[in-house]
C-alpha cells in the first residue's frame, strides 16, 4: 500500500499478509494494522486436510445430467421427468463403457456434451437406437477427437452390437449435423505401433495410402482395412516380416477385406 509508511523505519514497502489478515512492513517486519481477511475460516495443514474442509463442491462435469450442480438431495420432481431419467441412464452407461474401454476422460466428456446437444431429439431414436446410444455417443466422440477405436471394440462393453452402434452413430451424425471423418493416418499409426514396427514403415504406409486415395481406391472403402493393407505392403517393401493374419488381428479389419485391398494396391508404384 503506497499511501502508508512504517512508523518505525519509515519504509513504504508495506505488504499484506493474507494468511493473518495483517499489514506488515517489508523491511523491519512491524505489524502496522489489520485488513479484512477474505480467506476461509479454517486452516489446512496439508492437501488432504484442505480437500476434507473445503465446501465448494465438485467441479462441473458433462458426465452428470445436471452438470454436478445439484445437492445430494435430488428432488423427486426432477426424477419423475422421463427425459431426465433417460439422460441419467445414458450418462451412467457412457461412464461405465469409457472406464471399461480405458478411454480418455475428454472423450467421455464430449459424449456427454453431444447428449446435451441432442436434447429431446433423443426421442427420434427407436428401441435399438436407444440401446446403442451410449456406445454410439462415444463412437462419435472418438471420431471427433481423431482416436482410432472402432465400434467392434465398444460393443465388447455395451449391450449393443457393432452394427447397431454404427447405425446409431450415423443417425446421431445426421441429427446433430456433425460430419467427422477420421484421418486414416490415425489408423496407420495405431496399426504400426501395435505391430511394433519402426517409424519408416508408418511413413511408407502413409505414402501408399495417399497414392491409393489419389487413384480413387479409397472411395467407398473401409479406411481401416485400406490402412492395414498399406501397413502390410509397406513392411514387406522395407524388408520387415509380418503376417497378414497378425495385421488383421491388430487392425480389427477382416483378413479377406485386407487381401482385396492388397490386390488393388499392387497396381500402385511409389
Amino acid at each position: 500500500m503506497d499511501s502508508e509508511t512504517c512508523p518505525l523505519c519509515g519504509s513504504d514497502r508495506i505488504v499484506v499478509d493474507e494468511d493473518r489478515g495483517e499489514l506488515v512492513c517489508g523491511v523491519c517486519g512491524l505489524v502496522i494494522g489489520r485488513v479484512v481477511y477474505r480467506g476461509p475460516e479454517w486452516r489446512a495443514y496439508g492437501y488432504g486436510d484442505r480437500l476434507r474442509r473445503e465446501r465448494a463442491g465438485a467441479p462441473i462435469t458433462l458426465l452428470l445430467h445436471d452438470l454436478g450442480l445439484s445437492t445430494k438431495a435430488v428432488s423427486r420432481r426432477g426424477l419423475r421427468d422421463g427425459l431426465e431419467k433417460l439422460r441419467i441412464r445414458v450418462l451412467s452407461e457412457v461412464h461405465k463403457i469409457s472406464l471399461s474401454a480405458d478411454l480418455p476422460r475428454s472423450v467421455a466428456e464430449t459424449a456427454g456434451m453431444l447428449l446435451r446437444k441432442l436434447g429431446d431429439r433423443v426421442t427420434l431414436l427407436d428401441r435399438s437406437g436407444l440401446r446403442a446410444l451410449p456406445a454410439s455417443l462415444l463412437h462419435l466422440s472418438l471420431r471427433i477427437h481423431g482416436i482410432p477405436r472402432g465400434a467392434e471394440e465398444l460393443s465388447r462393453y455395451s449391450e449393443a452390437g457393432s452394427a447397431e452402434i454404427l447405425r446409431c452413430s450415423a443417425r446421431l451424425s445426421w441429427i446433430l449435423g456433425i460430419r467427422s471423418r477420421l484421418d486414416p493416418r490415425a489408423y496407420v499409426s495405431r496399426i504400426v505401433r501395435g505391430l511394433g514396427l519402426p517409424a519408416e514403415v508408418e511413413a511408407q504406409a502413409n505414402k501408399l495410402y495417399s497414392a491409393a486415395a489419389s487413384k480413387g481406391i479409397s472411395q467407398g472403402r473401409s479406411s481401416r482395412a485400406l490402412a492395414a493393407a498399406c501397413v502390410y505392403r509397406a513392411a514387406k517393401l522395407l524388408g520387415y516380416r509380418v503376417s497378414q493374419r497378425r495385421v488383421a488381428r491388430c487392425s480389427g479389419a477382416g483378413l479377406a477385406t485386407i487381401r482385396r485391398r492388397l490386390r488393388e494396391l499392387s497396381e500402385i508404384n511409389i
